[in-house]
C-alpha cells in the first residue's frame, strides 16, 4: 500500500486504531495528544508534526517502508513475514463496516 498524502496516512491510522479496538480518546491518551488532534490526523491534517505522527504509527505497530527508490534500485527488500499488511487491515475494516451496515438495515426492515 502506498501512502502519498496526509489523507491516506490518516486512513491508515484510523484503520490501524480500529484494528486495535481503540477509541480516538484512548489512542490520544496513550501517545500524549488530544482526541481532537487524533481526529484531525485521521481526517488528513496537512500540517501535522511528523514526530507525533510517527509516535502514533509506532504505538499502533505500523511500520513505514519505502518502495524502490532511484538511489537504491539495486538493493532488494525482503518482505517481513510477520508484518501486518495495512491493505488487509483497511480491507477487513471496510468489509466489516459494510457487513454491519447491511445487517443493521435488514434488522430495521423487520
Amino acid at each position: 500500500m502506498w501512502a502519498q498524502s496526509a489523507a491516506e496516512i490518516g486512513k491508515i491510522i484510523a484503520a490501524a486504531r480500529r484494528h486495535h479496538k481503540q477509541t480516538q480518546a484512548e489512542l490520544a491518551r496513550a501517545i500524549g495528544a488530544s482526541q481532537a488532534w487524533i481526529s484531525q490526523i485521521e481526517q488528513g491534517k496537512e500540517t501535522a508534526q511528523v514526530g507525533k505522527v510517527l509516535r502514533v504509527l509506532s504505538h499502533l505497530g505500523v511500520r513505514l517502508r519505502t518502495g524502490v527508490t532511484p538511489w537504491s534500485a539495486h538493493e532488494s527488500v525482503t518482505p517481513d513475514p510477520e508484518a501486518v499488511s495495512l491493505a488487509n487491515i483497511i480491507a477487513k475494516h471496510t468489509v466489516a463496516k459494510h457487513t454491519n451496515a447491511g445487517a443493521q438495515r435488514r434488522r430495521s426492515k423487520k
